[in-house]
């Protein structure tokens, strides 16, 4: 089943209105200063943050949108803005939970990145590393690249339903600056079928 035909068929067992727009979608959420902890939970909490930090106000979208789920996506900023590798070196996992369902659990990501991770599906395959203070352009390693992983199915998240994106570790040194967790992929927004 194509991700179109997927995501009209949620919408259409749920009632949800099928003169939407379809769209490209990236929701994002950050967590500033969350120092070293074993774990972060994105899409919970947007009290006091900004249109930069967030791109929502609740974690559940509205009645008339839905949204595919192909790409998750980490990026750790140190308090400077500099890109640092996420919670250091620490083996970390993945979780995204839709609605009381846990759709992805567990997923390793730590061989997506460090510095011995390998880009998967080869996203950021010499995107350049830096070695001894030298960029190397033909690495095969992202060291302080962000965190990207295609998912092989569609993740549906369906009109007003909460979720989640857990990122657990071992005391994963995420410091003082921030953690971002983008979701991104194919949506639909509100469209009062008028054509421009």
């Amino acid at each position: 089943m194509s991700q179109i035909n997927k995501l009209t068929y949620v919408d259409g067992k749920l009632g949800a209105p099928t003169n939407g727009q379809q769209t490209t979608r990236v929701l994002f959420n950050t967590i500033e200063n969350p120092g070293t902890t074993s774990g972060l939970i994105f899409f919970k909490s947007f009290q006091g943050l900004t249109n930069g930090q967030t791109n929502l106000v609740q974690n559940r979208l509205d009645s008339s949108e839905s949204m595919v789920i192909k790409t998750i996506y980490f990026a750790q900023f140190t308090s400077a803005g500099a890109l640092v590798p996420i919670g250091g070196t620490v083996s970390q996992t993945c979780s995204i939970i839709v609605g009381n369902q846990t759709v992805v659990k567990n997923l390793p990501i730590q061989f997506n990145q460090g510095t011995n991770g390998q880009a998967y599906d080869r996203l950021h395959e010499n995107a350049g590393a830096i070695v001894n203070d030298q960029t190397v352009s033909t690495a095969l390693y992202q060291n302080t690249q962000p965190c990207e992983i295609r998912l092989l199915t569609d993740i549906v998240i369906p009109p007003q339903v909460a979720f989640e994106v857990r990122l657990d570790s071992t005391n994963g040194a995420y410091g003082t600056g921030a953690v971002l967790c983008a979701l991104a992929g194919y949506g639909k927004i509100f469209s009062a079928g008028n054509s421009f």
